[in-house]
């Protein structure tokens, strides 16, 4: 956040993206394996068909909320930090509910 955006560079956003990736390489398999436990296997194809677009359409509505709300708290390139940390902290908030509703899921896989 503190840097310049005209001089933003793709290898300022490797640290972050490489956070993100991680933790979804750790959190995806684990939920996709005990939300598909709950399947007959001779329906794991629809449940798993269920499963990724259920993924694919949560992301995009999260994407699409948080670049509106972003877009709508900088109207100009001098509010782009307090927008920015604004939306990250939206997003933390939301990523703590995640965590807190994900406690609630099966401990064991049947």
């Amino acid at each position: 956040m503190g840097h310049d955006w005209q001089g933003l560079s793709a290898w300022d956003l490797v640290p972050g993206v490489a956070v993100a990736g991680l933790g979804q390489g750790l959190q995806l398999p684990v939920l996709f394996r005990v939300v598909l436990s709950e399947v007959p296997s001779e329906r794991a194809g629809v449940g798993s068909g269920v499963m990724v677009t259920t993924q694919q359409s949560a992301l995009t509505l999260g994407v699409a909320t948080l670049g509106s709300l972003f877009l709508s708290l900088a109207p100009s390139p001098a509010d782009m930090g307090t927008a920015l940390r604004t939306t990250l902290l939206v997003q933390l908030g939301v990523v703590a509910l995640t965590l807190l509703l994900s406690l609630r899921l099966p401990r064991t896989v049947r």
